[in-house]
């Protein structure tokens, strides 16, 4: 059992690994004056003596006060729906005690405070969160797992986000480009007739042709004026791109399939016409000005690097309809799960990254990311050197295969597109393609992958199952490279013979290293309840091993009306928790991860081997007695008390009974 010494460790815990090693405690005598003098006549007691928070930090432009207690049930105590800052509340619960020192800091220092309540220990506890300022209520937010989100570089955020309720930056930039898209939807149905597979082909052709030519909208004069149409300009830009040695695009086959796919921009009737509702400009003019000026700077903008631009056209393309994507099986992977995929398998600037079903590129250009990111930590004192490293990534470290042609044309002008010179991508069946035909006699380190779903569905589709894509991506891997696959849950069950099979050659050929459960709203509009696998390859199963099995549904992403899956201001922290359970064998009770030995005939998922290993607390037991004795009135108030006290004729009876025995 927990004791409150050993709480106070696991805060200044937590609080070191957000840059804080010297908080200030109890007193607060080397704290600023402000804060010292704040704490005059603010005891929690009834007395008036001089408050003594367990912690105090200065974020940013935030204060953070944090009172913690062993036992989890004194977490918070809530009043009618209200915290009960009162005493003894304020004494008795962790974040009640911290929103008392909180209200007095904002009224007496101005500024905006974050209360937080600690309550048991490290393995078991519970981290909850209040916002306060000076003359509104208290606002409860959301319980968290560390304190990540309170760091210094994340602290503001957190405030719009969580207090305010404002999006997160990085989805105000997501809304925008979604916002372009449907935008360009609308004109590109309503002008030009294009279907949802060509405008996404459009929108590529046309940055591309931006990437070459910068200028390009002032050569658009309408059609034939200058013995070209627009479309042929824009065709002729992008060929000229995909040509050059900036684009250093091989082998010749595959800038023949990419410009078949642009091919139809040269004559297509209406794209090329003048429009007098578009002021006598040609629609395609019109979408060469609206990429120009609100697009192509996201794709090559740093901010925006782990970030799929031409994903998420597609994908809104797919969402209005007039595309077989869905049918397919195609599913997008939020940009989100894809930059969490390439942290979970740890990808590095030495790796060599494979994706068998890359789509629109969205995992390389998150591993890229990574690649970039490590790099530059690593040769930062070194210029030329930096220069070489990510040339090397660019060149020869990112590879895919992608089956369907238009797919294949947008990851491909989104990897060029990216700065990835070579643009390593295969337009083939990954089931048909030998090894050695994408490295020669070189394996990859890394691999990441979304298989089509649901595309067994006969008995000559059964090598289709995201099983067989799992197994075939692990067969391209080196000895101890590793793969994170994100799969529907009904995958890790092996239902048919042939997935049966395919889960027992994996567990004896490689390592199942931790199944992961998502959000059911990952994939929100599409229906599909996945989970992240991770395998390392080439190592056998040992029969030993504890494979961690976790519950990550709660990861910090909410579907809010109208604006779709967004995060709440908790998902860095949700996520760095994850990390540090999965990497740092951080302890957490067994309703988040349970580790434990696994056989092929197992469900690979969490709810399979979950169990609960919480003792109940004095709460449940007043709880269980209250509802029993509630029970009890409720039998004997609808006349059936004989449920519960036998009739006296029936005792003796049973009495009468033993003595005969």
């Amino acid at each position: 059992m927990s004791n409150e010494r050993s709480t106070d460790q696991f805060v200044r815990d937590m609080l070191r690994d957000i840059g804080f090693a010297r908080p200030w405690e109890q007193s607060c005598n080397d704290a600023p004056k402000y804060i010292y003098d704040a704490l005059e006549g603010a005891s929690k007691g009834l007395g008036g003596g001089r408050g003594k928070p367990e912690f105090v930090i200065e974020s940013g432009d935030f204060l953070v006060v944090i009172e913690d207690k062993a036992a989890v049930e004194r977490s918070l105590l809530l009043v009618d729906d209200k915290l009960d800052v009162g005493h003894p509340a304020r004494s008795d619960y962790a974040l009640n005690g911290a929103v008392h020192y909180a209200r007095i800091f904002a009224e007496r220092t101005g500024k905006r405070v974050f209360a937080v309540g600690v309550a048991g220990s490290e393995i078991h506890h519970e981290v909850t969160v209040a916002f306060v300022e000076h003359g509104a209520e208290p606002k409860v937010l959301a319980t968290v797992d560390a304190l990540t989100d309170l760091a210094e570089e994340n602290i503001e955020e957190y405030y719009r986000v969580a207090a305010l309720g404002e999006m997160p930056r990085e989805e105000r930039e997501v809304r925008e480009i979604r916002r372009v898209a449907a935008g360009l939807h609308e004109d590109m149905r309503n002008y030009a007739s294009l279907e949802g597979e060509r405008k996404a082909t459009l929108v590529s052709a046309i940055l591309l042709a931006l990437k070459y030519q910068p200028d390009l909208i002032d050569e658009l004069k309408g059609e034939k004026k200058s013995g070209y149409t627009d479309g042929e300009k824009v065709y002729n830009a992008a060929k000229e791109y995909l040509e050059s040695d900036h684009a250093d695009l091989k082998p010749k086959q595959k800038i023949g399939a990419l410009l078949d796919q642009f091919s139809f921009i040269k004559s297509h009737v209406l794209l090329n016409r003048q429009n007098k509702d578009l002021g006598n400009i040609t629609p395609m003019r019109r979408f060469v000005n609206v990429l120009n000026r609100d697009v192509i700077h996201a794709v090559s903008d740093p901010g925006y690097s782990a970030f799929d631009v031409l994903g998420n056209f597609y994908g809104e393309f797919v969402k209005y309809g007039g595309s077989d994507g869905n049918a397919l099986g195609i599913v997008l992977t939020p940009h989100h799960i894809t930059d969490l995929m390439a942290e979970l398998i740890d990808i590095d600037a030495d790796d060599i990254v494979i994706d068998p079903c890359a789509g629109t590129a969205g995992f390389l250009i998150a591993a890229m990311r990574r690649m970039f990111d490590d790099a530059e930590k690593r040769f930062s004192h070194d210029v030329s050197v930096l220069a070489t490293a990510r040339k090397e990534i660019r060149e020869h470290r990112l590879h895919g295969v992608e089956l369907q042609d238009k797919l294949f044309a947008i990851g491909t002008t989104n990897m060029i597109l990216r700065g990835d010179g070579k643009a390593n991508f295969q337009r083939h069946s990954i089931f048909d393609l030998a090894p050695k035909d994408l490295r020669g006699d070189h394996g990859f380190t890394k691999a990441l992958i979304n298989p089509p779903y649901s595309q067994s569905k006969t008995k000559e589709t059964r090598h289709l199952s995201e099983l067989s894509f799992i197994d075939r991506a692990l067969s391209l891997l080196d000895r101890k490279g590793r793969l994170a696959a994100i799969v529907p849950q009904s995958a890790m069950v092996g239902k048919t013979k042939e997935d049966k099979a395919l889960k027992a050659k994996i567990m004896k050929e490689h390592t199942l290293d931790a199944v992961i459960t998502m959000n059911p709203d990952t994939f929100h509009g599409v229906g599909a309840n996945v989970v992240v696998a991770m395998f390392t390859a080439g190592v056998p199963h040992p029969e030993t091993k504890k494979t961690a099995f976790v519950d990550f549904k709660d990861d910090g992403y909410k579907v809010r009306q109208h604006l779709g899956l967004m995060g709440d201001g908790n998902e860095k922290g949700r996520r760095a928790h994850l990390l540090s359970v999965l990497n740092d064998g951080t302890p957490d009770d067994t309703s988040f991860v349970v580790r434990s030995e696994v056989k092929a005939t197992d469900e690979w998922q969490h709810s399979f081997f979950y169990f609960n290993d919480q003792p109940p607390s004095y709460a449940d037991f007043y709880k269980t007695i209250a509802d029993y004795v509630t029970w009890q009135v409720d039998m004997h108030a609808h006349g059936l008390g004989e449920l519960i006290t036998p009739k006296a004729d029936e005792v003796l009876a049973d009495s009468e009974d033993e003595v005969r025995a």
